[in-house]
């Protein structure tokens, strides 16, 4: 160990330190409140567990002791991929002190990478979508606006955020597209249908121009909308739609249209650019659905299942 790294292995940094240092990194990077959030959420438990171990300083973390942490929220119910996507966040911030030289070296890198169980992602049948877009009041303000934006997601695949941030200027009503700013500030184009065209303009002539106001979906002062009041509304539809077995919500609509789209013959490859996804991995999972759902189709409607007795049956076949 050269003199530099001793004397970095005698300096002990506080997680409280270590963590602004990391957010500060964050900012820099120009990241999401979101995603923000979602590395407090996975750091903020981290820390708690090591100070019941009477661990104070990242550089006191070992190995042993992050795998504990893993263990225990496998315990307490956290299914494969929150500690998948744990792992990751815990690993980017040891990876960051240790290329910042905050810690003699990185924990995370003896750690194994937890194996993640790829499950297929329930969406909604077209029947149980009727009957969701059936629930909004088309005489009040609120109704129109929660079923338009439904219509939104259920065309278009965007994300919540996406739709709660997307400006007025960046519908452009003759091409029929989006210009949506993703994850990562990441920009895309999305086309949206004539049918949503429809209700986008509906919408839009109903709410009129305020002066100022930018987004396109505002609430009744013209202020951004709430996720948790759109997430709500979803929840309290699908209540009054009947809707069983699948969660009602924002991202079941995203879900919804990617399956949909591989159903109806779209392509991996176009489906990945319109949601937003840097790799195919995610995409493969609608691809799954959707080939599960074609095998379901065919139990049900097989012609020569639904034909009866086959003629010719009794016959003996021989197999080669």
């Amino acid at each position: 160990m050269t003199l530099r790294n001793h004397r970095l292995a005698d300096r002990s940094i506080s997680f409280e330190h270590a963590q602004e240092a990391f957010f500060l990194r964050c900012k820099a990077k120009g990241l999401s409140p979101l995603t923000e959030g979602w590395y407090k959420g996975i750091l903020t438990p981290l820390s708690r567990f090591l100070a019941g171990q009477g661990i104070s300083s990242p550089k006191d973390a070992t190995p042993h002791l992050l795998r504990a942490h893993l263990d225990t929220l496998r315990t307490n119910g956290s299914c494969s991929g929150t500690i998948f996507r744990t792992y990751g966040g815990i690993r980017c911030f040891f990876g960051f002190l240790s290329r910042e030289r905050m810690i003699p070296a990185n924990p995370m890198q003896l750690i194994e990478k937890p194996r993640k169980e790829h499950k297929l992602i329930p969406a909604l049948t077209l029947e149980q979508a009727r009957l969701l877009l059936a629930q909004p009041r088309n005489d009040t303000y609120r109704g129109v606006r929660a079923w338009t934006m439904m219509v939104l997601v259920l065309d278009t695949g965007l994300r919540l955020a996406e739709v709660l941030g997307l400006l007025k200027d960046n519908v452009d009503f003759q091409r029929n597209v989006l210009r949506i700013i993703g994850k990562g500030n990441k920009e895309r184009e999305v086309p949206f249908g004539t049918a949503t065209k429809q209700a986008l303009w509906q919408y839009a002539a109903r709410i009129g121009s305020l002066e100022g106001q930018q987004l396109f979906f505002v609430n009744q002062f013209g202020r951004k909308l709430h996720r948790r009041w759109f997430q709500e509304q979803m929840r309290v539809y699908g209540k009054k739609a009947g809707i069983q077995g699948v969660r009602v919500s924002p991202h079941t609509l995203r879900h919804t249209f990617a399956t949909q789209y591989i159903l109806n013959g779209g392509d991996a490859f176009s489906l990945q650019k319109i949601l937003g996804h840097s790799s195919l991995d995610m995409v493969r999972v609608y691809v799954d659905l959707a080939n599960r759902d074609v095998a379901l189709q065919h139990r049900r409607f097989s012609p020569i299942d639904r034909m009866g007795v086959v003629p010719g049956a009794s016959r003996s076949v021989l197999y080669r």
